[in-house]
């Protein structure tokens, strides 16, 4: 198994473990939010795949610029440290979104 094909329930468990995940963390800095939302980016990747990794990714980021940084709920950031770090997260998920997928695609060539 050389690729990994599209499954629409990977995806949407993606967005949604995301955005669960994403209204725990409007209590936490967001210093700590973005390595949190990385990390769930590289498992969702890794147990559900591309769609799912790409999903969190997606929704990870919108989840940040909206409920995690400061003014909560609103579509806009105060602090230009929190602009940087939205880019950052946003790159960073997309990577590790992709390593997640591609361990996912190698375990399951191996079996």
């Amino acid at each position: 198994m050389t690729s990994d094909p599209f499954d629409f329930d990977h995806l949407m468990s993606g967005i949604v473990a995301t955005i669960v995940v994403g209204f725990a963390l409007v209590l936490v800095p967001t210093v700590v939010a973005v390595p949190v939302l990385v990390a769930l980016a590289y498992v969702c990747g890794r147990l559900g795949g591309r769609d799912a990794g790409l999903g969190s990714v997606a929704a990870g980021s919108l989840m940040f610029g909206y409920a995690i940084t400061v003014p909560h709920f609103v579509w806009s950031i105060a602090d230009g440290r929190d602009e940087v770090l939205l880019v950052v997260l946003f790159c960073a998920s997309m990577i590790t979104a992709e390593l997640g997928a591609r361990r996912r695609i190698h375990s399951l060539s191996r079996r």
